[in-house]
């Protein structure tokens, strides 16, 4: 019975992708041309089982911590064809709590994140805005110095 009791504390406190994606696409100049940059951000929840549940007549404490972030795939394209691949995972974007099982609360958080998808979308150019100084500092380590003439 504690082995079926683990197991399932083990898979409600792993991450589980929503289905739900976001896309932001842009260009960056570089002194090597310009840059096609394409971010596309799948969305985790993870959840966490909290608390325990009560006896008859007594108030449970049985809770479901959850969060939602973004991991994010950066595709550039150089205007020389070198092709740049990155994986940025981010801070959580939202979170909340529901009382009960996690289970059972799986499809109203999905809901609520889905609601939130605006702000997942700034979170990810966000994002981008922060990795643009990296895709710089790549680009310059293949390209080299820029030679004259």
């Amino acid at each position: 019975m504690a082995y079926f009791l683990t197991a399932g504390l083990v898979l409600a406190a792993t991450g589980a992708a929503l289905g739900m994606t976001v896309d932001h696409q842009n260009e960056v100049d570089h002194r090597s041309g310009p840059v096609a940059v394409k971010y596309r951000g799948d969305v985790v929840i993870t959840h966490k089982q909290v608390g325990a549940v009560a006896p008859g007549g007594r108030a449970s404490s049985l809770r479901c911590d959850w969060a939602a972030s973004i991991s994010v795939a950066r595709h550039a394209v150089a205007a020389s064809g070198t092709r740049l691949v990155r994986s940025i995972d981010s801070k959580p974007v939202v979170s909340g709590t529901r009382p009960g099982w996690c289970v059972a609360s799986h499809g109203a958080i999905k809901k609520e994140v889905a609601a939130k998808a605006a702000d997942m979308q700034q979170h990810l150019m966000m994002l981008a805005e922060e990795d643009e100084q990296m895709l710089r500092v790549e680009l310059d380590r293949i390209h080299g110095p820029q030679r004259a003439g």
